[in-house]
């Protein structure tokens, strides 16, 4: 369903976009309005039996996704019942955007970055329009003897803060006094602090976001794992804050024989084979490998492929020693597996 709708939102944006191009072929404005016509269609139809299928139908209405569908589905076709012009009609398709958006996880991860740091954003947002009042307001009182036209009102001169705030400097509006254009240095120095600690809390809130979310995934597979089915849920934690997910294509090489062995890795999902100079070894979900060169520093003694689409956990030695140090019994576990795994049968 997600790849339909993204389809169905893509060709509307594109006519859309196409309908307010000039200078088209004969009967190009009217395919575009027919074309929009049916996508908004199609999202009516859809908007409608989704609505049939929820079972508390005015709680999801005021959902976010309910609303998105609903002006994808009903501005142009409306417009066009009201009588506004073909070219007026089709401009209601930038709504088809927000399809694009919503089924985007990116977006549903900046989403979450911004209620969770919302406070600090209003904190900094509060005070980038506290410092633009005081910036045109100053402006007015040394500027406005001068330049009446340019900064005769505090509304006036709150354009130019703006520009000046943001470094964009258009040029419309300039001090001409040295006190108004120390004002604009100070202005321009705040304006890039404050941008400053905007991104410094987006970045701050998407790294502890990604973290969370690969914490949450790791968790997720190492408690499949049998060799750590026994382990008390601290551990757990510890360890799945350490592992990282890596995910793997048929035929990738994940280790090479000879390489120096910097991690090991866990099988959560897939298949890989362990090819050693006389030997093929078939390892699957819950067991590991690459221990050895950690425990040894020896350099890898095998080449292991990927005989599928697989999903790895990856411990790296640092975390892995720093783990071992902790955690002991864990240590003593793959120890016991890898002597169990390699024993004559």
């Amino acid at each position: 369903m997600a790849a339909y709708e993204r389809s169905v939102a893509s060709v509307g944006v594109i006519a859309f976009l196409a309908g307010t191009l000039p200078g088209l072929w004969p009967g190009a404005y009217r395919t575009a309005t027919v074309a929009c016509l049916v996508v908004a269609l199609l999202f009516c139809l859809q908007y409608i039996v989704r609505l049939l299928r929820e079972s508390r139908r005015l709680e999801w209405m005021v959902t976010g996704y309910a609303i998105i569908d609903l002006l994808a589905a009903v501005p142009v076709p409306l417009a066009l019942i009201v009588g506004a012009p073909d070219d007026v009609a089709r401009l209601f398709g930038i709504f088809w955007s927000l399809k694009l958006i919503r089924m985007n996880a990116a977006f549903a991860l900046l989403a979450r970055v911004l209620h969770n740091e919302r406070q600090s954003l209003v904190s900094v947002t509060t005070a980038f329009f506290v410092v633009l009042l005081f910036a045109a307001t100053i402006a007015f009182v040394l500027e406005r003897s001068d330049q009446p036209e340019a900064f005769g009102s505090v509304p006036a001169a709150l354009w130019w803060a703006v520009t000046t705030i943001t470094t964009t400097g258009y040029g419309d509006k300039i001090p001409m006094t040295f006190a108004g254009r120390t004002l604009a240095g100070l202005v321009m120095v705040s304006g890039i602090g404050l941008f400053a600690l905007w991104a410094g809390i987006l970045a701050t809130g998407f790294a502890q976001e990604l973290r969370r979310r690969d914490f949450l995934e790791s968790w997720d597979l190492v408690v499949r794992l049998p060799l750590f089915r026994n382990l008390g849920s601290s551990a757990l934690a510890e360890i799945a804050r350490l592992l990282k997910v890596q995910k793997c294509q048929h035929g990738a090489v994940i280790v090479r024989q000879g390489q120096p062995g910097d991690s090991m890795f866990f099988i959560a999902e897939g298949e890989v084979e362990v090819r050693a100079a006389a030997a093929r070894i078939r390892l699957r979900q819950g067991q590991f490998f690459g221990e050895m060169a950690l425990i040894s520093g020896d350099p890898r003694n095998a080449t292991v492929v990927a005989l599928g689409p697989a999903r790895l956990l990856r411990l790296d030695v640092i975390d892995f020693r720093d783990l071992a140090a902790r955690q002991p019994e864990l240590l003593e576990l793959i120890k016991a597996e890898n002597a169990r795994r390699v024993s004559p049968r």
